[in-house]
């Protein structure tokens, strides 16, 4: 993959919720609007596998279904791949809301435009990561502004590129023959639970 993105640790991301809040207050969000959220995978606490969190925003695709569902042309891909909303061309009709099959794109009610994460784009103009990935306690989220190393994005329980975006996101699975062994079995369990339905 190419662009600029971000990487994801599964072995050490705890779920604490300081990405979510970083973005919150480096871009002034009204309620209603996120743009970071944390996924969990085994909320449910299955015996047979290990509880992961996926912390997840814009993908900054390498084929973005936003840019390619919208209108007006109110997205923008600019060079180094991160994907940004020009609000002034946005007209609210939310294709690209439907479009996206990560659920990036966040309605702004109050003014009537869409909204979604930027990468922090300023902060990365001045050499700084983006909020969230500053915040991390863990040093579990991280950026990567060019070439994004290729991982095994797909193979994660519970992540899946349905529309052929190419998702600019890397993880890297946890380490050490446990916590591997029990992510293998996880996804076992998962996909025998998905045959019987």
């Amino acid at each position: 993959m190419t662009g600029a993105g971000f990487t994801l640790d599964l072995g050490k991301c705890v779920g604490c919720g300081a990405c979510v809040l970083a973005c919150r207050l480096e871009n002034r969000l009204p309620g209603g609007v996120g743009w970071r959220r944390i996924l969990t995978l085994n909320a449910g606490r299955h015996a047979a596998g290990p509880t992961f969190h996926m912390s997840l925003a814009c993908h900054h695709c390498r084929r973005p279904a936003c840019l390619a569902a919208c209108p007006s042309g109110a997205w923008e891909k600019r060079p180094d791949g991160v994907v940004r909303l020009n609000a002034a061309r946005c007209v609210g009709c939310r294709y690209c809301e439907m479009a996206c099959p990560f659920g990036a794109p966040s309605y702004d009610r109050v003014a009537g435009v869409m909204t979604k994460c930027h990468l922090c784009a300023d902060r990365i103009d001045r050499g700084l990561p983006p909020a969230c990935v500053a915040a991390c306690p863990t040093e579990a989220l991280g950026y990567k502004k060019g070439d994004i190393e290729t991982g095994p994005a797909t193979r994660v329980p519970g992540f899946s590129d349905p529309a052929g975006c190419d998702p600019n996101i890397s993880f890297r699975l946890p380490r050490g023959g446990i916590r591997s062994a029990r992510l293998q079995k996880l996804r076992e369990v998962l996909k025998n639970e998905d045959a019987k339905h």
